[in-house]
């Protein structure tokens, strides 16, 4: 029979365990949040998920620090999007998956990967790339507290993903 130290021990073991699930559970909810805010056209919702002293990395795409001002870009990203295609209709839908999380504490971090469709009123592009996300604890939930992106490709729907032959004839 186990001793009482043992089983003690045992609890503990599997009350971390458990509480890195949740963890990873409600990283997993966060890092869904954000698509899904982008694909409901909620676009002034999208400061909330990060924390006041965040960073967006996003490339040649633009940087922001700070809730505020993050919230300020994804307001006006919309508008950067359409600056290509002024006057036409914008829908975009983003796709994330492939999660991977590393829980430590009250910070963690998570890459991700993306599809994401941009249609305009006459054409739409396929885009594809890399999430990498830093995460902080804050008052008890989990927010962004960083988030690099890596682009794969922007290709016109039309285009695909072919790469097209040499012009000289073998």
């Amino acid at each position: 029979m186990p001793e009482q130290t043992e089983v003690a021990d045992l609890v503990k073991s599997l009350a971390e365990r458990v509480r890195v699930l949740e963890d990873v559970r409600e990283l997993t909810r966060l890092r869904s949040a954000l698509p899904r805010r982008i694909n409901d056209g909620q676009w002034d919702r999208v400061g909330e998920l990060f924390s006041g002293t965040a960073t967006l990395d996003y490339a040649h795409l633009g940087q922001a620090t700070g809730r505020a001002a993050i919230q300020d870009y994804f307001t006006a990203l919309p508008g950067l999007i359409q600056q290509d295609k002024p006057g036409s209709g914008l829908l975009v839908k983003q796709f994330v998956h492939g999660h991977d999380v590393e829980v430590s504490g009250d910070h963690a971090t998570g890459v991700s990967f993306f599809e994401e469709r941009v249609v305009f009123d006459d054409e739409s592009a396929m885009v594809a790339g890399r999430f990498t996300d830093t995460y902080v604890r804050e008052d008890g939930r989990w927010v962004f507290a960083r988030i690099e992106l890596t682009l794969y490709w922007v290709l016109p729907h039309h285009e695909g993903l072919v790469r097209k032959a040499p012009s000289e004839t073998f």
